[in-house]
This record gives structure tokens, C-alpha cells and sequence, in this order.
């Protein structure tokens, strides 16, 4: 059966309509709670405490090094707090912050430390994804008896999904300057960073909407043939 150009545009905007409906469904609005657990074991170093450890929205401070040293200290800025809202679906949203501070004359390092942080996206409490990290240490000395610390961060997961209430997002997980070198009394960050994709599947309102607009148009359709085939033909 051929479809008149009048049908199909009512069923191509029986499709609009629905796809509008899920499109507009992937654009979530969120706000963002964050926990970040360090460790147990941090490999190397001497007297790796963290401040504030596994607190929701509230920044920690890994330090190395006794109390008296020149400790090299990373800092844990969560940055989407439940202090205003984030659209997801719409480019790279930044949730964490990582400050390296390197001090003058330091003294001793961890090489490597594991760091788990889980993100609340719907600002339910609940957590919706855990990703986990590897923060490397690498302390050298440079000709001219310059000594210097390499760093890295390394997400153990690249890409993956989340769902964030009811809505699938594919996302990659990346970390901006996630690797560096500092010298005595240079300090730069790092950057995590999410890239989601909405894949939503459509709710049954969605549907009944599209179904509806379709019927619409499916009548529209019959009672044009019905009049069509009520007028009398016309003679030769």
C-alpha cells in the first residue's frame, strides 16, 4: 500500500512528536554528590594521612611524609556539590579536581595509591557510579640538583553506562593533564572529566503519544478514501 505525501506527513510528525518527547526526557538535570576514598594502602612513603576521609562533598588532602618533612600534598576538590544544577547530554561536565602541590626541598613520596570515587548523579544519596583511579608517584633528580616528582593519574575504566533516574547514558571518563612533572615549589591540576551520551528508552507516554498522533493520522487517511470513492465517476 503507497502512502499519499499527505499521510506521511503526518505520521513523519507522529514521529517528530515522539522522538521530541525522548529527546527531551535525556536532557536530566542533576544535582551531584561525590564521595572519594583513598587507599587503605598507599605503596611507599612514610605517614600517608588523608584528611576528611570518604566525606560527601568536602575536600581531602593526601599529604606524604612526617609531620615535620616537606611533604608533597594532592588535594581532592569535588566540584558539583549540591550547590546548583548540571545538564547532562549537553558536553564534558568536570566533577572532580585534583590539586598537586609540590614543595620546596621535598621529602619523601608514596609511588602509588589507589583512589575510589562514587558519584551520586540525581542527588538522591544513592550511588550511581564508582569509578576507580590510580595516582602514581615518581620522585627524580635532575641535572643542576633540581629534584622533581612525575605524577599520573589512570582511570581503571575508559568508557562505560550509567543510569540516572530511568535514563541510560553511555559515558567516557577521561582525565584532563592526568600527567605531569613538578618542580621545588610548583604545583599544577588534574581534571576528571565525564562525556555522556543519553540512550534513553522511551517511556510508554511517549507511546501512547506517538500511537495517538498515528491513529490520528491513519483516520485522516480513511475518510479521504471514503469520500474519494463516494463521489460518482465521472463519464467518458
Amino acid at each position: 500500500m503507497k502512502l499519499r505525501h499527505t499521510s506521511k506527513l503526518v505520521i513523519a510528525a507522529a514521529l517528530g512528536l515522539a522522538f521530541t518527547a525522548i529527546t527531551a526526557q535525556a536532557q536530566l538535570f542533576v544535582n551531584v554528590n561525590q564521595w572519594a576514598t583513598f587507599g587503605p594502602i598507599f605503596n611507599g612513603g612514610i605517614n600517608n594521612n588523608v584528611t576528611n576521609p570518604g566525606s560527601l562533598n568536602i575536600n581531602q588532602v593526601v599529604r606524604t611524609g612526617t609531620p615535620l618533612a616537606n611533604r608533597f600534598s594532592i588535594t581532592y576538590d569535588p566540584q558539583t556539590g549540591p550547590s546548583g544544577p548540571i545538564q547532562l547530554g549537553t558536553g564534558t561536565l568536570v566533577t572532580t579536581l585534583f590539586d598537586f602541590k609540590m614543595p620546596n626541598v621535598p621529602e619523601n613520596y608514596f609511588s602509588s595509591v589507589d583512589v575510589k570515587i562514587e558519584t551520586d548523579f540525581d542527588n538522591d544519596l544513592a550511588v550511581d557510579l564508582v569509578q576507580n583511579y590510580t595516582i602514581s608517584l615518581t620522585p627524580f633528580t635532575a641535572p643542576g640538583g633540581f629534584r622533581g616528582v612525575r605524577y599520573s593519574i589512570v582511570p581503571v575504566n575508559l568508557f562505560g553506562d550509567v543510569t540516572i533516574s530511568g535514563i541510560q547514558y553511555d559515558y567516557a571518563s577521561v582525565v584532563a593533564n592526568d600527567s605531569g612533572t613538578l618542580f621545588n615549589n610548583q604545583s599544577t591540576q588534574a581534571k576528571i572529566q565525564f562525556q555522556f551520551n543519553a540512550t534513553p528508552v522511551p517511556e510508554p507516554s511517549s507511546f501512547a503519544m506517538f500511537g495517538v498522533a498515528a491513529l490520528g493520522g491513519i483516520v485522516a487517511l480513511r475518510r479521504r478514501r471514503s469520500a474519494s470513492a463516494s463521489l460518482p465517476a465521472l463519464a467518458a
